[in-house]
């Protein structure tokens, strides 16, 4: 007899496909972006994105038949874990969807720290799954049970092994070509889905030789992984939320590139955020005051144009200082 029977609650997020992936597809035409490059990291950005989410999908059902027969508790923290994928990718994609779009009057900044207040939602949402696993681990730590459809298990989960590590081969394609954080973090979570997966393996196989104790613990250490992410999430959200400057790299590349410009005599007060995918980036130059107001503007703009060839979605404010 199970401590909690949360199967109703399973039936219920697998019901909500039907209302939110036909909405995640319908096409948005009020986004713009700028230039070719651009364009072409959105799509590929969206592309890894709805790849991931049909993954998870794919993998839920199929984990929800394996763990329906067997009644693995570690099959079930993989459940909940490829639940929580939908639900992150799926809040993902939507709060890409809407920071993309154009700032408006009650928005003259835009709408890019969408993404942050999601990423809060997401943690909290994997912090409750990860304590109703914990839940059933107790309860089978307390009630050891035998197991059932061992063989169809493990080919599920191998399977599932199988899945997940051609969309982490996609995904570091993607980055590779856009440098996208969101589908890098994303890739690096199915990354820990790899090794998660291969741990119910190996659980399910001892229980076949009557080590029940390893089911519950393989489920303990996925609960552990669980909030590990919520704390990365939470790091990153905040760290969007409350306008971190660029990595320090970034910022000393600006520098570099900056300084490259003929007539740049300087720079100070560099300041920068990000939100999002959008870079906020303000600074000072220092130029020649005896020069013509109108080479002092064309200085100014082939900075802004240096940058953004490096960030192609950054918004720049310079402030031209004579010297």
């Amino acid at each position: 007899m199970r401590f909690l029977d949360i199967r109703p609650l399973i039936w219920s997020v697998v019901d909500i496909r039907s209302i939110v992936i036909p909405w995640l597809f319908q096409h948005n035409a009020n986004w713009s972006v700028k230039g070719a490059d651009v364009e072409r990291h959105a799509r590929l950005v969206k592309r890894a994105a709805t790849a991931s989410l049909l993954v998870a999908l794919t993998l839920l059902l199929s984990k929800l038949l394996a763990w329906w027969f067997s009644d693995a508790v570690s099959v079930l923290s993989s459940l909940l874990d490829s639940m929580m994928d939908i639900v992150a990718s799926g809040i993902n994609f939507i709060a890409v969807r809407y920071a993309l779009v154009p700032a408006d009057h009650d928005h003259p900044f835009g709408h890019t720290k969408a993404e942050g207040l999601a990423a809060l939602l997401q943690s909290a949402f994997i912090f409750g799954s990860a304590c109703l696993l914990l839940l059933q681990v107790v309860d089978r730590l307390l009630n050891p049970q035998p197991l059932q459809a061992l063989t169809f298990s493990v080919a599920v989960m191998a399977f599932s092994m199988l899945l997940t590590g051609a969309l982490v081969a996609y995904q570091r394609w993607v980055v590779r070509q856009t440098q996208s954080l969101a589908v890098r973090s994303d890739s690096a979570h199915y990354m820990s889905d790899l090794l998660a997966n291969l741990a119910v393996i190996v659980a399910l196989v001892a229980t076949a030789y009557g080590h029940y104790w390893l089911d519950p613990v393989v489920a303990l250490v996925v609960v552990l992984l669980l909030l590990y992410s919520v704390y990365g999430i939470v790091r990153s959200a905040l760290a969007v939320l409350m306008d971190k400057a660029l990595a320090e790299e970034d910022e000393q590349r600006l520098g570099q590139l900056i300084l490259a410009v003929d007539g740049v005599h300087g720079f100070h007060e560099l300041r920068t955020r990000q939100a999002g995918s959008v870079q906020f980036i303000q600074l000072h130059l220092d130029l020649d005051g005896q020069q013509t107001l109108n080479h002092a503007h064309a200085i100014g703009d082939e900075v802004e144009r240096r940058i953004r060839s490096a960030f192609p979605r950054a918004e720049v404010l310079i402030h031209h200082d004579p010297v």
